[in-house]
């Protein structure tokens, strides 16, 4: 049994309507992945609340707050931590297996700055992230959702723009990048049609040039060995107040 202070997205959702961007596909957690969902998570983990997050209580300090959406095993969120000592990270992921993954990296590399959210990015924004508290947003090779029928489902809709608008800070910075192309072209034509968001990219039809941050990924590796090119995008934000 996983510890109880583990809270589980099943037991946070409620209205079996809303429609989800992701579909529970784990497969079964290892013995070190069940040790660390068990033992590390009261650390590291936040479960969902109807609150704001204290951000220095939580963190124990003031710093710059960046959001990570999608983490996955969390790779490019402990390497982006690791290098950025100065930052307050929030991993948000949804999948066991990943979780435990990184809540064990992070436990071995004896890391502070990095917190994980267990919970959907929308529940997340919505109820707990403070309004203009976020300097910098990552979205890295959501699900494209390529099938027709289950667009809907993809993260990077109008809702979830409308809800960055509102908790990014004065000059922050939305960061996204995907190995699909129908899905490039979808964000791309979104964030065009909004006036608050800034395409940063020089080229405003292209790719913005990587960041030197960025590490690959195994979502990343899986594109590029089917051949796929990578989309980048940089949004900065026109805001009033």
């Amino acid at each position: 049994m996983l510890s109880n202070t583990f809270h589980s997205l099943k037991e946070n959702t409620k209205n079996k309507n809303i429609i989800r961007s992701y579909v529970k596909r784990e497969g079964r957690l290892t013995s070190s992945q069940r040790y660390a969902l068990n033992n590390y998570w009261k650390k590291h983990g936040v479960n969902l609340s109807a609150e704001n997050l204290d951000l220095k209580s939580l963190y124990k300090r003031r710093a710059p707050f960046i959001i990570d959406i999608g983490v996955g095993t969390g790779d490019s969120t402990l390497n982006h931590a690791q290098k950025h000592p100065e930052n307050n990270y929030l991993a948000i992921e949804v999948h066991r297996p990943g979780i435990g993954q990184l809540l064990n990296k992070i436990e071995s590399n004896n890391l502070t700055n990095i917190k994980i959210s267990n919970n959907d990015v929308i529940d997340v924004l919505q109820n707990q992230i403070p309004y203009r508290s976020v300097n910098q947003m990552f979205i890295f090779f959501s699900d494209p959702w390529p099938k027709t029928k289950h667009q809907k489902r993809r993260l990077i809709n109008k809702q979830l723009i409308e809800l960055v608008k509102k908790k990014i800070a004065l000059h922050g910075r939305l960061h996204i990048a995907t190995d699909w192309h129908d899905y490039a072209n979808h964000i791309q034509n979104l964030c065009s049609l909004d006036s608050a968001l800034i395409n940063l990219s020089a080229n405003k039809l292209a790719s913005a040039p990587r960041p030197n941050w960025l590490i690959r990924t195994r979502y990343e590796d899986r594109g590029l060995k089917l051949k796929h090119n990578v989309w980048e995008f940089c949004y900065g934000f026109n805001l009033n107040g």
